[in-house]
């Protein structure tokens, strides 16, 4: 088992040296020592902020972690190198001991796959998550303009090579729809690869909501990739 002082605690740079010596030794051995696979101080903080890491507790101004931190940044480790992702991380993550959140970082994700696919099979309710879904819908149509205002239920037409703009079509062109937004743009980023957003989608405002975007479009990449 994982041989850590239970009054084990230091700054975010001592847990991420901790957390290395321990990954190299946990994740499985085509990954091990992978430069890719250590963690540093920024992924800490984006785990936190994600809410796939407990808080740090505060020492004065210092961020403190503790035994449990550590347990729980290799837990979380272990699983993403065992496939888990998006929903299932969170679920298999939650609310666990110090003892569950060893036997997670020791076992990998053989005891949480039930639940994994249970978390997977619940209906999407985040806006966010709702609308990466609806990006894997819009991979399958063809490609269109860079930035096109589209009817969301009818795929665009096909083009020899994407262009930079934005179309606006008529309202009467989508007066048939009757649930959804009003308007969609579709947004190629590069070939295979659209976005598709509502109207009603609320933009970031703050590097901490951009941030939490991104973790979800790529927690979702890899869903898709491994599905």
């Amino acid at each position: 088992m994982i041989d850590v002082p239970p009054a084990w605690s230091g700054g975010i740079d001592d847990l991420v040296l901790e957390a290395n010596r321990w990954l190299s030794v946990l994740l499985p051995a085509d990954r091990a020592q992978r430069p890719k696979d250590e963690v540093n101080p920024r992924l800490v903080r984006h785990y936190t902020t994600q809410g796939l890491l407990p808080a740090a507790g505060r020492e004065g101004r210092d961020a403190r972690y503790t035994r449990l931190h550590l347990l729980a940044l290799l837990a979380l480790r272990r699983l993403m190198a065992d496939g888990l992702s998006g929903k299932a991380l969170y679920a298999a993550l939650r609310d666990k001991s110090d003892a569950e959140l060893e036997n997670l970082a020791v076992q990998g994700s053989g005891s949480v796959q039930g639940l994994a696919l249970d978390e997977e099979s619940e209906s999407v309710k985040d806006d966010a998550l709702s609308y990466l879904r609806r990006l894997k819908d819009g991979t399958k149509s063809g490609n269109s303009s860079a930035y096109d205002l589209v009817p969301a239920t009818r795929p665009a037409p096909s083009a020899a090579a994407p262009k930079l703009g934005v179309e606006r079509l008529n309202n009467s062109s989508l007066s048939t729809r009757k649930r959804g937004p009003q308007k969609v743009f579709r947004a190629v980023l590069r070939p295979g690869l659209e976005v598709l957003v509502g109207e009603h989608f609320r933009y970031p405002s703050n590097e901490e909501e951009w941030d939490r975007l991104f973790a979800e479009l790529r927690a979702s990449f890899v869903d898709m990739q491994s599905s």
